[in-house]
């Protein structure tokens, strides 16, 4: 099987094209999979896991016990294990694009097995879960990676079950020229060197400055996701506005936007007859 390698493509056009950003973005993760957990404490140094334990507390504050989540950009799963661990009565499916990342998640499932928890590749695009089916829906670092993240919110909202949360920890655009620069500037050159160090390939990291360059600030995806029908309860800015936690609400009375998705049908997170705990079906 052919090693992934991004060599021969271009990240700026990929970024600029949304048709061509999600191979570019899954073709980068299948590759940084197995060292992903080691680079975010790195790059991160060791910050990543109070932004992430922000998240959660936020999240499980906020939801009943046997709630329905769906953890998207699930990556190698820690989210989704913290959450179990908090939550042991709820259901809870981890989903990301990459293939390699759901590998990585399954063999930690394996080593810490729950009939409650299960990883599969999928869209955050177009999610395979009824209209109204899910309590909560956490994203870690992941709205910033897919071609439409106004289109993932209002997937999301679909999905979402009314006065259910969504909470989102993701980079964003500092509004500040000079600080963007600085910032951006750091991501840049720290990035180029652990892809190099790890992977013989610089944009394999370098990819995570540019990526928040072309994406927005932190108010501007607050008003994104009000667009979308959620109230946000919750914003809570870090590094000058270089990182943020969003936690929103689904509005009542809100409409779930029209999907390509068969929602009539064997549909995870649907109503069925059997109220034990159901451990929903790999999606490929």
């Amino acid at each position: 099987m052919n090693k992934p390698t991004l060599r021969g493509l271009d990240l700026e056009s990929h970024l600029r094209d949304p048709a061509r950003k999600q191979a570019y973005v899954t073709t980068m993760f299948d590759i940084i999979a197995p060292r992903y957990d080691q680079f975010t404490r790195w790059f991160s140094y060791g910050m990543d896991r109070s932004w992430k334990r922000g998240l959660i507390d936020a999240v499980v504050s906020r939801i009943p016990a046997d709630a329905r989540i769906v953890d998207l950009a699930c990556g190698t799963g820690d989210i989704a294990f913290s959450l179990g661990s908090r939550l042991p009565g709820a259901i809870i499916v981890g989903v990301d694009a990459a293939p390699e990342m759901v590998v990585q998640a399954q063999r930690s499932l394996a080593r810490r097995p729950s009939d409650r928890i299960s990883f599969q590749v999928g869209d955050m695009m177009s999610l395979p879960f009824a209209d109204g089916s899910q309590d909560a829906v956490t994203i870690g670092y992941g709205l910033r990676n897919v071609p439409d993240f106004h289109g993932a919110l209002r997937e999301i909202v679909r999905v979402l079950k009314p006065g259910g949360v969504v909470a989102c920890l993701d980079f964003a655009r500092p509004s500040s020229w000079l600080w963007r620069k600085l910032f951006l500037g750091y991501l840049a050159i720290l990035g180029s060197l652990y892809g190099w160090w790890w992977h013989g390939e610089a944009d394999v990291y370098r990819y995570i400055g540019r990526s928040i360059d072309h994406f927005v600030s932190w108010r501007a995806l607050s008003r994104a996701m009000a667009d979308a029908g959620l109230e946000v309860v919750l914003e809570r800015p870090r590094l000058f506005g270089g990182v943020c936690l969003h936690v929103g609400i689904k509005k009542s009375g809100v409409r779930s936007p029209e999907s390509g998705v068969d929602n009539k049908s064997a549909m995870i997170g649907c109503p069925t007859p059997d109220p034990g705990p159901r451990t929903p079906d790999i999606l490929r």
